[in-house]
Formats: structure tokens, sequence, C-alpha cells
């Protein structure tokens, strides 16, 4: 039978850890698309500071929520992997094994598990920008939020 190491365990979910905090551009590199013949520019230019400001407060709460969540997430898939591991290994000589397997798949599962996924904390404040500038006016043509 063979197991991962601990070192290959924790490398995956430092793989799964980063890559679930992967994004797309900056918050403050986001532009709403609109149609420059029918837009006061300087007003917009104006109104999307304005409008990215308030978004970038939004992006920070998701964010402190969503690592809230992640560490709630991967200590209890810890605990419940590494019961679950004891218990289909006890009898065996490789309950220990098994513990420590079940307690890095539980890790690994609660990093992925998150309620506040990535579309969320991608378009999330994006959407806050376009309504935003929707709000001062301003006709938006893209998808609300996927700029």
């Amino acid at each position: 039978m063979n197991f991962i190491t601990k070192t290959q365990a924790f490398g995956l979910i430092a793989v799964l850890t980063v890559a679930g905090c992967a994004e797309l551009e900056p918050l403050t590199d986001y532009r709403p698309v609109v149609d420059p013949e029918r837009t006061n520019m300087p007003r917009f230019e104006r109104d999307l500071e304005a409008c990215r400001a308030v978004a970038v407060q939004v992006e920070a709460d998701y964010r402190q929520r969503q690592q809230e969540q992640m560490g709630a997430n991967i200590m209890a898939g810890l605990l419940v992997g590494a019961i679950t591991g004891a218990v289909v290994g006890s009898g065996s000589d490789y309950q220990g094994e098994l513990a420590a397997y079940g307690a890095a798949s539980g890790m690994a599962a609660g990093a992925a598990a998150n309620d506040y996924s990535y579309d969320l904390v991608t378009y999330g404040p994006r959407r806050v920008v376009d309504r935003c500038m929707a709000e001062r006016g301003h006709t938006i043509l893209n998808d609300i939020g996927r700029g």
C-alpha cells in the first residue's frame, strides 16, 4: 500500500491554497466598458476612482471573511480526516500513517471548500464598481462585474 509522505501532503496543501488565491487583475486596474462617444470621460474617470474606492473596501471584507472561513474549514478537515484515518486504520500496522494521510486529506479538502467562491471574490467587487458607475448615470456595456 502506497502512502504519500507528510512532505508531499503539505506540498499539496500549499499548492491548493496558492491556487485558490489567483485573480484575473487587480481591482485598481478594473475598467467597465462604456461607449467613449456617449460618455463624458473626465466625469467617468472621477466616478471610476470613487467607485473603485468603495469596491476596494468590499474586496477587503470579502477576503477577510474568506480567510476566516478557510481557517475554520482547514481545522475541521484536519480533525475529521485524522479521526477517520485512525478509525479506518485501527487494528492495522498502518493506523498512524492512515491518520496522518486522513489529516492531510482533510486539510486539503478544508482549504478547497470555501463558501466565498472564486467567482464571488473575483467578480463581486467588480460588480460593485459597475453598479456604482451605473447609479452615477454611466451606461455599462459589459456584463456586470466582467469588464
